[in-house]
């Protein structure tokens, strides 16, 4: 956890009270008995944080990777849980944006704008939020309007890759009761990649969002929130590296020869094949939250949010990765969520403390995704030219309707305890349907040869699957703490949660045996501890956790294309420990390190390993139906192996200064270390060596806090990550990867009107 502290004088040098919403209600940091990483919005401005997988890297045992191709999911890994990339799963770890549940992994890809402050909750949060939080759950809280007048102008300017963000914000009171905040931002993006085929530079980024809020004091006990934002996002170009080794279409990759060759899975340039399909991913986003909060004598206060949500992404994406013009996929995603929660919660510090409430969703999600191959070069193989175009729609509608209440008795001074309750019934119907037609033509094809093309080449077969599920699910929590001292508390925490179940739009065959896959279950232990020391200038929060999962969600290959199936069980355990420090009054330090041991217990079916695959004999090696014409249709038990994206370390250390110059400037300065271990295995398009980054900002400002500039450095020693990969369809021995941004310097300034 990297938080910036104000400069404060020595006498009263001490560390300010962090205030989260972990439990539904306004609570210190530090009297929380759960694992919890807050990040301040100063943090997010100062250390360039454009989104969740900029400030992933922040927190200990926190992954997330931003899955290769325009516009594709976002999927995040707490503790070594997390889900796949296909459009039917839901999230493993919930977000909760102005208290509103954001059900889909591409809400995940909004761009920070105005950002109060953002809470990370490690392990399952089903009892208070309910369905997928078996990992964890991400609360970003938009900054509210002020009772005073504020106005902000920021630019940010990279000159290398010719990238620039613009930030406006302006906020305060509008009449004695009503106070408003308007924030907007610009966001313009380089390529940092060489497309060998259009000569452009790839990818390149537009992003622009606009957020108005109101707060208004109804009466003295009666006051409402509302938020509506709304945000564009444009990506044209890849990220995608691509190496061959072999495979059948080998002798006709132009630019086969001059393409690196992968060593110890990492590519020495940044390169890029895709494009010659013109790449793009378009992602249209709105946002509505109305919150009331009455206000009654006793204390008690009675919450009601509404929540809308809405997007729309269109992305091509190339299918072969390779400079060839073989196949590409168009992809049409439009999503629709209605929330409503009521709850009533006790003004807390009392003997008893509760919430209870009711929870109520709708979704509509539809995705079609056409594969294109009419630009296969089928008159090479004596196959007469086609346009082909499978389109298979897919549409899931789940509602789902909760009851929740959490008490907490502090029967001492020094002792607690928390038990919390939710049941949840959620209802979903899912449909799937494949329309292969031929020659540009929107009807299905009864061509025999067009058939025969797309069943045999591609696995898709024309038909239709519908579908309905209906699954009832308790999530509940007990916790212990004690407070063994004014500064010290330890706490014992057991946790139960569940993630949905649903359908497979991936299914080639329409079989129905794989079309639906069940709820995932999740038990947790934790024990852990917060600490403030040295009167005050320092703390410590440690936190040790075992968590099982059972009938996992995981992604196999199954009919030529991955499935998500219950087919496996894991264990994930380790420690996480974050601290902070007021060293001076000028200098601040902050660091995390976070340790996991995830494994499966058991996961049948699953792809071979790439030890298998490189072995002398694959079947011997376990690799059962492995072929060398076909090695990725090999399956294998991958018990004992380490699950998803799970480093064995991560850390974070920084160190914040603040130093006057005269009486009217300021310097400042950060120093952000951030370290990964390694991932997967070498051999493997997953995997991912081991890398520390270095970001850093200098600043100079006035001691009136009106202006500011500085220079921020991201990933100043130039480590070449990845957000994921994988193996490239028709070339055989062939992987594409996904390149992370290298190293940039930007020229930031703001202004603050007064």
């Amino acid at each position: 956890m990297a938080l910036t502290i104000p400069h404060v004088a020595a006498e009263d040098r001490v560390l300010e009270e962090m205030i989260v919403t972990a439990q539904k209600r306004s609570q210190g940091l530090q009297d929380v008995p759960i694992a919890v990483t807050l990040i301040s919005g100063e943090k997010i401005i100062e250390a360039g944080i454009l989104g969740l997988e900029d400030l992933t890297t922040y927190v200990p045992n926190v992954n997330m990777v931003q899955n290769p191709g325009g516009g594709s999911p976002s999927a995040i890994t707490v503790r070594g849980i997390g889900s796949g990339n296909n459009a039917g799963f839901e999230q493993s770890v919930g977000m909760f944006i102005d208290g509103v549940y954001a059900g889909r992994s591409r809400q995940f890809l909004v761009p920070f704008l105005d950002i109060g402050t953002v809470e990370v909750l490690k392990g399952p949060q089903g009892a208070l939020f309910g369905k997928n939080t078996v990992a964890g759950a991400m609360i970003i809280n938009s900054a509210r309007p002020t009772d005073t007048f504020e106005a902000e102008l920021r630019g940010r300017h990279e000159a290398e890759y010719s990238s620039r963000e613009y930030v406006g914000m302006v906020s305060g009171p509008l009449t004695d009761t009503v106070r408003g905040r308007l924030a907007a931002t610009y966001q313009d993006f380089g390529g940092y990649m060489d497309n060998l085929v259009s000569n452009a530079e790839d990818p390149e980024i537009e992003n622009q969002s606009i957020r108005a809020s109101l707060e208004w004091d109804i009466t003295d006990n009666v006051s409402a929130y509302a938020k509506v934002d709304y945000a564009e996002q444009g990506t044209t170009g890849s990220n995608t590296q691509f190496t061959d080794t072999g495979g059948l279409f080998r002798g006709l990759v132009p630019h086969a020869a001059v393409i690196t060759p992968l060593e110890d899975g990492v590519f020495d340039d940044k390169t890029t094949l895709d494009g010659f399909n013109d790449e793009f991913s378009d992602t249209e986003s709105l946002n509505v939250i109305v919150q009331v909060d009455w206000d009654f004598e006793s204390g008690v206060t009675l919450t009601s949010i509404t929540g809308y949500s809405e997007y729309d992404v269109k992305s091509l994406m190339d299918g072969d990765t390779s400079d060839l013009r073989l196949f590409e996929a168009l992809s049409d995603e439009e999503f629709e969520q209605v929330n409503q929660e009521f709850r009533l919660a006790s003004p807390g510090g009392e003997t008893l403390d509760y919430i209870v409430g009711v929870y109520l969703e709708s979704q509509d999600l539809k995705s079609i995704n056409s594969v294109d191959i009419s630009l296969l070069p089928l008159a090479s193989f004596g196959v007469p030219p086609a346009q082909i175009t499978v389109n298979p729609p897919f549409e899931q509608e789940s509602d789902t309707q909760a009851i929740f209440g959490e008490m907490t008795w502090n029967f001492t001074d020094d002792w607690s305890f928390t038990g919390g309750l939710r049941y949840e019934k959620s209802e979903k119907e899912g449909s799937l349907a494949n329309i292969i037609s031929d020659f540009g033509g929107t009807e299905q094809t009864t061509n025999p040869f067009i058939l025969g093309v797309a069943g045999g080449l591609l696995q898709f077969f024309p038909g239709q699957l519908e579908d309905d599920r209906s699954t009832n699910n308790l999530s509940y929590t007990a916790n212990v703490s004690w407070n063994y001292s004014d500064d010290g508390m330890a706490y014992l925490r057991y946790a139960r949660g569940y993630k949905s179940g649903g359908f497979n739009p991936s299914n080639k065959s329409l079989d129905a045996d794989i079309f639906e896959y069940d709820d995932e279950e999740v038990n947790s232990i934790e024990l852990g501890a917060k600490l403030t020391l040295l009167d005050g200038v320092a703390s410590l929060n440690l936190a040790l956790f075992h968590t099982e999962m059972s009938n996992l969600q995981v992604s196999s290959f199954v009919d030529s294309g991955f499935i998500v199936g219950n087919a496996a069980e894991s264990t994930s355990k380790g420690f996480e420990a974050e601290g902070r420090w007021i060293a001076t009054e000028y200098l601040d330090f902050s660091l995390s390190l976070g340790y996991l041991d995830s494994i499966y217990d058991d996961f049948p079916g699953a792809p071979c390993t790439i030890t298998q695959l490189s072995s002398a004999d694959p079947v011997a090696a376990g690799c059962i139906g492995y072929t060398p014409e076909n090695p990725g249709l090999g399956l294998t038990n991958q018990k004992g192996e380490t699950a998803g994206r799970s480093p064995e370390w991560t850390s974070t250390f920084a160190a914040n200064f603040h130093y006057p110059i005269g009486k009217s400037l300021v310097f400042k300065g950060s120093l952000d270390l951030l370290y990964e271990d390694e991932l997967n295995e070498k051999a493997s398009p997953n995997y991912q060596g081991s890398y520390h980054k270095i970001n850093a900002r200098l600043a100079l400002a006035n001691a009136a806090d009106t202006w500011e500039i500085a220079l921020v450095g991201k990933n100043l020693n130039d480590e070449a990550t990845y957000a994921g990969g994988f193996g490239a369809g028709f070339f055989t021995g062939s992987w594409v990867k996904s390149r992370l941004p290298p190293r940039t310097v930007a020229l930031d300034f703001t202004y603050r009107f007064q």
